[in-house]
């Protein structure tokens, strides 16, 4: 990988000091810092795009973002000999956010705050925006589907242990998720007044390495207008789930973002019903239609049951939200 990109580096402006691979990319040590170089798909709208949120970002203050570099020749992306794109950009020693950890979580749930007040104003008149997914038009797209796989398993006349279990649960979690979109179908979602990261998971977060309480925000390809809850959403899901829906860790989510970016009552009203859709159990229901029914792994058991000792702290944190 390192030959075949050779040539893709010498079209910037640095020294390469050492290589190393990174997760299907290549780290660079520079005499300027850490740079990413990573294949790219996106349309050349989709990288301008990009650049200018993150360009707008850093000249407001909010500086550790995984920025562009530009080539010699003026350009955010470079082919290589076949014709494959790439881009490079700057990147950050250090680790992924522990979602355990409730000191990190905090100071993740700061940065978004701070990252969502810096998303402010970003000047694209002339910038075809991509828009966020309609987030009740997925959730109806994956009621049908759980109507589908309903359907299946009653019509399968000898199951497995897992299909046992996921009938068992299909009701409570079915009626949650036709209440949930029910619920979001009466309220109204401004998905076109903030710009939003549209990804801001754990993977995109960063702790520096160097200084404790430093985060990078990375990984800006879902970047998009939309509204600020659904980064809320995204990111406290995950916490909850990660660490069997404590109240402690949402609570912390909430007002750590909070001390930053105020959460209106609208938003927390939005945010209560988002997390009343069942989205884990309509993961492992996916997984199992599109997967092989002949063999049921194990792990989706455990993550079964774990749904459902998860259920009542669950709906306590929801209520309480």
């Amino acid at each position: 990988m390192e030959d075949k990109l050779d040539g893709v580096i010498k079209m910037y402006d640095f020294k390469v000091l050492s290589k190393s691979r990174l997760r299907g990319a290549l780290l660079l040590e520079t005499d300027k810092g850490c740079k990413l170089v990573k294949q790219t798909k996106s349309s050349a709208g989709r990288l301008v795009w990009e650049h200018r949120v993150k360009t707008h970002l850093k000249n407001n203050g909010f500086c550790n973002v995984d920025a562009y570099c530009i080539n010699v020749e003026g350009n955010i992306s470079t082919p290589d000999i076949y014709g494959v794109r790439y881009t490079v950009s700057d990147w950050f020693k250090g680790r992924e956010c522990d979602l355990h950890s409730k000191d990190e979580v905090s100071l993740a749930a700061k940065n978004l705050g701070k990252l969502h007040i810096a998303l402010d104003n970003i000047e694209c008149d002339d910038i075809v925006l991509p828009e966020q997914p309609d987030i009740i038009k997925s959730f109806e797209k994956h009621n049908n589907e759980l109507k589908h796989i309903r359907n299946y398993l009653r019509k399968q006349k000898e199951k497995n242990e897992f299909e046992i279990k996921l009938m068992r649960a299909f009701s409570k979690y079915y009626d949650e998720a036709v209440d949930a979109v029910s619920r979001l179908q009466n309220l109204t979602i401004d998905e076109k007044k903030h710009i939003i990261h549209g990804s801001y998971t754990y993977h995109n977060i960063i702790m520096c390495e160097d200084e404790s309480d430093v985060i990078a925000t990375t990984i800006f390809d879902k970047c998009t207008c939309g509204a600020r809850v659904m980064d809320i959403y995204y990111f406290i899901r995950k916490v909850m789930e990660k660490n069997d829906w404590d109240y402690e860790y949402g609570e912390n989510v909430i007002n750590s973002y909070s001390s930053v970016c105020k959460i209106d009552s609208d938003e927390r009203v939005i945010l209560k019903h988002l997390l009343m859709y069942p989205e884990k159990f309509w993961k492992l229901a996916s997984y199992y239609m599109n997967s092989k029914k002949t063999w049921i792994s194990q792990k989706n058991i455990e993550k079964l049951d774990a749904l459902e000792e998860q259920y009542s702290k669950r709906q306590c944190f929801i209520s309480e939200i």
